[in-house]
């Protein structure tokens, strides 16, 4: 099992979840999260970045605030890989033109978005498993694509019911 831990505010939080080895961190920039992290304090944490792979977090941002976002990084901003909780037209995530994740919402149009080239992998949070399970054209997508799919649980206490599946990335937002 593989494990993303969503949620890094701060210096503290970043090495307690270093020491505890936890490959995958997020950082979250959307304005209304209880864990966003302001600009300064996550350019401040990028050089204690090691082997962790990293992404930070938007939902229902301008493409326009995205790719200022990015601009602000330089050439840091390839230490990240871009997630989106949102459900916005797919031209919005093509003209953003960085490698990023998607959380699936049967809302959004998932046929087009699972098409775009920067599309690196696909967050399947358990609250809509009923939908996606019975979606053959998604998993048929995934497949062809090579896309990485994590299972995203709603708190820490239902990491318990996955822990066991070897072949598995888990994500979980910090405070839940």
């Amino acid at each position: 099992m593989d494990l993303l831990i969503h949620g890094v505010f701060d210096a503290t939080t970043l090495k307690t979840l270093q020491s505890l080895h936890v490959p995958q961190l997020g950082f979250d920039l959307r304005g209304k999260s209880l864990n966003l992290i302001p600009f300064h304090v996550l350019k401040s944490l990028i050089p204690s970045l090691k082997n962790q792979k990293s992404y930070l977090t938007f939902e229902n941002d301008k493409a326009s605030t995205v790719i200022s976002f990015l601009s602000l990084l330089g050439e840091e901003k390839n230490k990240f890989e871009l997630e989106f909780r949102d459900t916005q037209h797919v031209s919005y995530y093509a003209s953003i033109n960085h490698p990023f994740t998607w959380f699936f919402n049967p809302e959004g149009d998932w046929e087009n978005i699972l098409t775009l080239p920067h599309l690196k992998s696909l967050v399947l949070p358990v609250k809509f498993k009923e939908i996606y399970q019975n979606l053959p054209k998604l998993w048929h997508m995934v497949q062809a694509r090579n896309l990485h799919v994590t299972l995203h649980v709603e708190s820490f206490s239902d990491l318990e019911l996955y822990v066991q599946e070897k072949d598995l990335t888990l994500s979980v937002d910090l405070g839940k």
